[in-house]
């Protein structure tokens, strides 16, 4: 008789494996957003590193264009010659 009681209603195994499911889908949640969000500081990391390796790579060539056209000095732009 005890076997069939088990399976007409809910047992306190069945609750535990409802309860225990509920809490490995929560725990997966919050570890997607947590990774998700790791994630986007590291992008912004990355992108703010190249942003300064690209003014640094721009400033340079500025200044190998400069010193190129002759001791600082521009060189005409040739409009009107």
């Amino acid at each position: 008789m005890w076997l069939i009681a088990a399976f007409e209603g809910p047992t306190l195994l069945g609750v535990a494996a409802i309860v225990s499911a509920i809490g490995g889908i929560a725990s997966t949640i919050m570890a997607l957003r947590k990774s998700t969000d790791e994630q986007h500081v590291h992008a912004l990391e990355q992108l703010a590193a190249t942003r300064a390796e690209s003014e640094r790579l721009a400033a340079e060539l500025h200044a190998l264009k400069l010193e190129a056209s002759g001791e600082g000095q521009l060189r005409p732009s040739g409009r009107g010659s």
